[in-house]
């Protein structure tokens, strides 16, 4: 009976890496075929994930990620919608259903999504880059500075990120925001907004 027993948890572990195994290599397929342009081999390889795993954060993250590309709103939504459902500990698909709100034209609802995964991942470069890109288009300047000062301390050599936060203190400029506030925060001890303030109202 022992050995009946040990046999059959044997047989279950290796069923178990074998999946395992076919998983992984399924995905890093459709990855291929989705860097080349092959959307449709690469939406196949996700699906046949998902029906050995249906449960796979991956699979329904990758999916997602073509659907958008192809334009498809609706099907990368519920994808990322069921990724999130998944695992709401992790960051990409609430950067990436970010990234769809933003083509959608739901500012707010991105601004929501980038907070979140930057909640998840407080060190990616690219969730404070995005955000800040959300908060200008809402007209919110002093949080996309803000958002662009804290990328160019995450990555130091990103060109992009001085020039969107030059881009948008430029806007600061044009608007009756005082330094007051800036200063005030700065006082309290916000370190974001010492940054801030050396780079808008010093000028």
């Amino acid at each position: 009976m022992k050995n009946l027993l040990t046999l059959t948890l044997s047989l279950a572990l290796s069923i178990s890496v074998f999946a395992n195994n076919e998983i992984n290599s399924l995905l890093e397929s459709g990855k291929l075929s989705e860097v080349s342009g092959d959307f449709t081999e690469a939406i196949k390889l996700y699906k046949k994930v998902i029906s050995i795993d249906s449960n796979n954060y991956d699979a329904h993250l990758y999916l997602g990620n073509v659907f958008h590309t192809q334009n498809d709103y609706a099907a990368s939504l519920r994808e990322y919608n069921k990724a999130i459902k998944l695992d709401e500990s992790r960051a990409e698909a609430y950067f990436y259903r970010g990234n769809l709100q933003v083509d959608l034209g739901s500012v707010f609802g991105a601004v929501n999504d980038y907070t979140l995964a930057i909640n998840n991942n407080p060190n990616e470069m690219q969730y404070y880059m995005c955000r800040g890109f959300a908060f200008a288009n809402m007209g919110d300047f002093y949080n996309a500075v803000n958002d662009y000062s804290i990328a160019v301390q995450l990555n130091p050599e990103s060109s992009k990120s001085y020039y969107n936060m030059a881009k948008s203190q430029g806007m600061l400029e044009n608007t009756e925001l005082a330094c007051e506030k800036i200063t005030a925060l700065k006082d309290e001890g916000y370190v974001r907004a010492e940054t801030v303030f050396m780079n808008f109202c010093l000028i």
